[in-house]
């Protein structure tokens, strides 16, 4: 098939070529969506270097996974749905890494691995995941202003000046965004 025959055809369709052997559909995949899922890293890295290593592990870990691909949902949904979760999942490592709580810090680093250390690291890795879930069905706007208050620390003045609201708003909607979060794990756990 020609490249321009290529060009036209849909996302979903050019998935479907390539898991029926078009390595050529894979790198037109790649060119539409380098520069979004790039730019989306970028807005979570704040640096073009680690934005690069984030897109390049997001499109290579979401290419390497294309069959678990149903076609349920837009391709491009989909393919920033990865790109959300793996660059929260970095922030929440790399705030882990930078945390100024020594007690936690000593705990994550301790050299002893006894069973009461292992079940709580355990612990703490599920909560993680589930956290990521939760925010996964928030709003964007609520994921976010969540993700820059206690992923990227943000003050309360800071977020004033992002989201171009009053302080009190801000606190209201961190409130309800928290809330959501706290129904949400609500309704997992009678499930």
């Amino acid at each position: 098939m020609k490249t321009v025959e290529k060009k036209s055809l849909s996302d979903e369709q050019l998935v479907h070529d390539y898991l029926n052997g078009s390595n050529r559909s894979l790198g037109m995949l790649y060119e539409r969506y380098y520069t979004r899922v790039y730019h989306q890293c970028l807005s979570y890295a704040r640096n073009h270097e680690d934005a690069f290593d984030l897109a390049q592990d997001i499109l290579m870990k979401a290419f390497s996974n294309l069959e678990t691909f149903s076609g349920k949902s837009r391709f491009s949904t989909w393919l920033f749905s990865i790109t959300r979760n793996h660059c929260i999942s970095q922030a929440i490592k790399l705030n882990r890494k930078s945390s100024e709580d020594l007690s936690l810090r000593h705990f994550l680093l301790a050299e002893g691995t006894d069973g009461e250390d292992y079940e709580e690291r355990c612990r703490m890795e599920d909560m993680e995941l589930r956290l990521e879930e939760y925010l996964g069905r928030l709003s964007e706007d609520e994921r976010k202003i969540l993700e820059l208050k206690y992923l990227q620390n943000y003050s309360v003045k800071d977020l004033q000046n992002e989201f171009t609201l009053s302080a009190s708003a801000i606190k209201m909607r961190l409130l309800r965004a928290r809330n959501k979060i706290e129904q949400i794990h609500l309704a997992q756990k009678a499930a």
